[in-house]
């Protein structure tokens, strides 16, 4: 059996979050310092250049990877799988908070059940529960998104192990052999669908995805913030060309070419939303139109 030097490698993509990850990071070693651990930041190429704050706050109890270029999500938790050298992994996002020792639930049960990826029901800023899992993508349900239906899950605490489609990119727990089995993020994905597709590839090789009851983080990133983020044309052209990156990627040429066809009847509304610049519509109407 391989033998690493850490228990557990958390991996941290910073980009413009040097607040976020300050708190993340002291949460961890709050509650956290009696494990084995492998703190690795990697920074996005982040403008406000808050990995030098970073490193130079934590110095050694952390390991800082600085990207030349924004790799997007995937690319940079790429970067920092390259580095780690922990028995288990954990892709946790900047703005999360430890409430508890949220590590322990997730290593206790990997050792009991190791062909599972791990998660925790997140909670919002109001510590109530937030988006934490979800139903992998399918080109019907991306169209009666795109139409308003969005089936929203009610998520609640959880009192025992819930097998779930799979788990937000926010805290996903693996195994490294599991990492090793399946390979890194497809980084054709910048923003968006990186996690979906990497757990649509465990579920393929038989690998379950598991929400664990036990761990409190606290995820900033939800309720009201989401609101203000839906009228960004850059989160809209992402999100819409990882979703056609991903009915590609996962069915047949037929059903994507159909896919493609009434997804862009569909969103006929959105590149000529009068929220966005002219300029913006226009090439978000160019990503619809062209070949992904």
């Amino acid at each position: 059996m391989k033998q690493y030097p850490f228990l557990l490698s958390v991996i941290i993509v910073n980009y413009n979050s040097t607040d976020y990850v300050v708190d993340c990071l002291e949460s961890i070693f709050r509650n956290c310092s009696h494990l084995s651990l492998q703190l690795i930041v990697v920074d996005n190429a982040s403008p406000d250049n808050g990995q030098l704050v970073i490193a130079k706050r934590y110095g050694e109890r952390i390991e800082m990877i600085e990207s030349t270029y924004n790799r997007g999500f995937g690319g940079a938790c790429n970067l920092g799988l390259e580095r780690a050298t922990g028995q288990y992994i954990l892709f946790l996002n900047p703005d999360t908070v430890l409430l508890n020792d949220a590590f322990s639930p997730l290593v206790s049960y990997a050792e009991h059940y190791p062909d599972s990826a791990l998660g925790a029901i997140l909670l919002n800023a109001d510590h109530q529960p937030s988006n934490s899992y979800s139903s992998f993508l399918t080109p019907w349900n991306i169209l009666l998104s795109a139409l308003g239906y969005h089936g929203n899950v009610h998520y609640k605490e959880v009192l025992r192990p819930l097998s779930v489609d799979f788990i937000t990119g926010a805290d996903l727990f693996v195994s490294h052999e599991i990492m090793d089995r399946i390979g890194g993020f497809d980084e054709r994905f910048f923003m968006y669908c990186e996690d979906v597709d990497l757990q649509k590839r465990m579920a393929d090789a038989g690998i379950r995805r598991i929400i664990v009851p036990g761990p409190q983080i606290v995820h900033y990133d939800g309720g009201s913030y989401q609101q203000k983020k839906k009228r960004s044309a850059r989160r809209r052209y992402e999100a819409d060309k990882s979703k056609m990156i991903y009915v590609k990627k996962h069915y047949s040429l037929f059903v994507y070419l159909c896919f493609r066809l009434l997804f862009l009847l569909v969103r006929i509304p959105a590149f000529i939303n009068p929220y966005y610049k002219v300029r913006d519509n226009l090439r978000y109407l160019s990503l619809l139109l062209k070949t992904i």
